[in-house]
């Protein structure tokens, strides 16, 4: 090879070599846009499930466990209605195929006061997924009234 055969190799390289790391982080850019709209996408149909359940919507579709997990919604928030007991369940914890809905949960769970006081598993109610930091809703404070 000649010399400015040489040179023009070395130059269509360093050419080649610049576009790849382009790429790389055109791809890492991409890849991580796809990820956030794929979360928000995920959060948005647990808030539309949750909607759905404060109406009375059953036939809905619920999102999955992954779903779920993604969207930034880990936890399910169940009720008992004969005892009234409220449980918080982890779906990071839950050992369930990860593909499967959440609604489907209902039919693994049993209220477990229920269970040691009456000796009957209850099926308790869905009440909706919740994100990590929310807090326990708070019951209404009563005001003091005001001297006249």
């Amino acid at each position: 090879m000649s010399g400015g055969d040489r040179k023009h190799y070395a130059r269509e390289l360093h050419k080649a070599e610049v576009s790849f790391a382009h790429l790389l982080e055109d791809a890492a850019t991409a890849h991580a846009a796809a990820d956030a709209a794929r979360a928000k996408a995920y959060a948005l149909d647990c808030l539309a499930w949750n909607t759905g359940l404060f109406i009375g919507e059953v036939d809905q579709q619920s999102p999955t466990i992954k779903a779920a997990i993604a969207g930034g919604y880990p936890l399910l928030e169940v009720r008992c209605d004969h005892c009234k007991h409220t449980e918080i369940i982890d779906l990071s914890l839950v050992v369930q195929p990860r593909e499967r809905q959440v609604a489907l949960m209902r039919n693994y769970l049993h209220c477990s006061p229920c269970q040691r006081t009456l000796g009957k598993k209850r099926r308790p109610e869905l009440i909706g997924l919740r994100p990590v930091g929310d807090p326990q809703p708070a019951a209404p404070s009563r005001r003091p009234k005001k001297a006249s």
